[in-house]
């Protein structure tokens, strides 16, 4: 099984975000098969023991963490009081989807570079034990989220997410995911888990939305410094909004920051009863078990077989050429270059740290014209 520091060698992964993908996004990405011809694109003191061993390792205590040398205070698990008696796998959050068997709902964004992205999410019949040193032994509820690009399944992850019956808040435990092959295999992508090793300590639970949303509060929404690492900041409330599912009223909106990545930043937006139903990533809600007048009923419809089989096209532009195509388009520091599918073109995506901002920017070279074909803060 290949682990995720290995498979980010080989693909730039998509941000799934850990309540809905996440929280780890937007990218189309296959591996890379290179041919003759060419390529085929295929903290307080918490103690954890990890699996079998009897090392101990400490949950972090940081409550004000630095990003982009500003200082950003947010709660996190020293702050949640969590003890196993509350945590429940099933339960109904105000502001989030209801988390209990059989719930469904479908997020699309039409717009997407790489084709009409939709997004399946669906809570399994099954649970997902715990057992964290400081909280207790409990189950979480399993949610599944899918990835489909132009009808074609690309990605798919089972997310852990608890309810604390005591305050309603909604956290989650961690995820694993898979990137689907263009033969229709699963290959696994990444996981985290709360008590994994993180290289700072352990991974941490994360707030998904409170129990009560007071706009200005902070948050730890994945608390994995390596995999999934980042805060919430609640941002307005009161709000009124259409999307295609429907006109929502008293709405709420908040912003994911990465602390690892200062520039992925998303907005979504939550309404009472039905949940996510705007993400600036992932788009916007167009069918829910919340909503029975919607088609709802295309669940699972999406046909999932692999991408179809092309001709390998030949690379007439090399790496090295690539790369200075795109440090004239932004100028920097190159930290990587990997070939990608974007939108209908084979490129070399060459990530850069641009020297006028240092802002990490991806800049799309088409490998047989050798144009810039588009760029990604």
């Amino acid at each position: 099984m290949l682990d995720k520091q290995t498979l980010d060698k080989q693909m730039k992964l998509m941000s799934w975000r850990s309540g809905p993908l996440a929280h780890w996004r937007a990218a189309l990405m296959t591996a890379t098969v290179l041919t003759a011809a060419g390529f085929v694109l295929a903290g307080g003191t918490w103690f954890c023991v990890h699996g079998d061993s009897a090392m101990a390792r400490e949950f972090k205590d940081q409550p004000g963490r630095t990003q982009s040398g500003a200082r950003v205070d947010f709660s996190s698990l020293k702050d949640w009081n969590l003890k196993a008696e509350n945590m429940v796998p099933s339960g109904h959050n105000p502001l989030y989807f209801p988390l209990k068997p059989g719930f469904r709902y479908i997020m699309e964004h039409r717009n997407h570079p790489h084709g009409l992205l939709r997004i399946e999410v669906q809570v399994l019949d099954k649970t997902e034990p715990f057992d964290v040193p400081g909280i207790g032994k409990f189950e979480c509820g399993v949610v599944q989220e899918e990835e489909f690009y132009d009808g074609v399944l690309d990605q798919r992850a089972e997310n852990w997410f608890c309810m604390d019956k005591a305050t309603n808040a909604m956290y989650t435990f961690g995820e694993v995911s898979w990137e689907i092959d263009q033969i229709g295999r699963k290959v696994f992508a990444g996981t985290w888990r709360v008590g994994d090793p993180d290289g700072n300590g352990v991974a941490e639970p994360g707030l998904l939305m409170p129990g009560t949303f007071t706009v200005g509060d902070k948050y730890i929404f994945d608390g994995h410094e390596a995999e999934a690492y980042g805060y919430t900041e609640n941002m307005e409330s009161g709000i009124t909004i259409t999307v295609p599912a429907g006109t929502f009223k008293d709405c709420v909106r908040t912003r994911e920051n990465s602390l690892t990545n200062p520039s992925d930043i998303t907005d979504k937006w939550w309404c009472p009863g039905v949940g996510l139903v705007k993400d600036t990533s992932d788009g916007e809600l167009v069918a829910s078990d919340a909503l029975p007048g919607t088609d709802i009923a295309s669940f699972g419809k999406h046909h999932r077989e692999p991408r179809k089989q092309t001709v390998p096209p030949v690379a007439k532009v090399s790496t090295s050429e690539a790369t200075k195509i795109a440090l004239k388009e932004v100028p920097g520091k190159v930290t990587s270059t990997k070939i990608e599918r974007y939108g209908k073109h084979n490129v070399y995506a060459v990530e850069i740290i641009a020297a006028k901002d240092g802002v990490e920017t991806d800049v799309f070279v088409d490998i047989e014209s050798g144009k810039v074909v588009g760029t990604d803060k």
